[in-house]
């Protein structure tokens, strides 16, 4: 009966490790290629007044886990459209324009939340809740 336990009890164990894990994505360029397609394909789920033109470039900003944000500082042109991304898998991110360009946003996992800077300056944006959570965007 005891050796029954703790087959289950391992069993149960490498289940709960597995699903913790995250999936290896490769290179960090192969990761990079797939969240930019990724942004192409999901903006018809984004608000009309915040999808490029075509004519600025595209940048991620990833909200992860450990209160980190990538990259916590970002040079862009007028024109270019910013997507932050959220890693969290539970729960989710509140995404808060300190400059009041855009409403709060809750970010939920996969679902990414655009804006396009067409103003120069520079703008900070925070996590709710989160302040060391926090990326610095100049406009050029």
């Amino acid at each position: 009966m005891k050796g029954k336990i703790l087959v289950f009890l391992l069993v149960f164990v490498f289940l709960f490790a597995s699903g913790c894990a995250e999936e290896d994505a490769g290179t960090a360029t192969e990761e990079s290629d797939a969240s930019e397609a990724a942004v192409t394909e999901s903006q018809e789920n984004v608000p009309q007044e915040n999808v490029a033109s075509g004519s600025g470039k595209d940048h991620i900003v990833r909200l992860e886990y450990y209160n980190v944000i990538r990259p916590s500082e970002l040079d862009v042109q007028a024109g270019d459209t910013v997507s932050w991304w959220s890693g969290k898998r539970q729960g989710n991110y509140v995404l808060v324009s300190e400059e009041g360009l855009f409403s709060d946003q809750e970010m939920a996992y996969s679902v990414p939340y655009s804006y396009t800077f067409n103003t120069p300056g520079t703008y900070l944006f925070t996590v709710k809740d989160v302040p060391e959570m926090n990326v610095t965007i100049r406009v050029n």
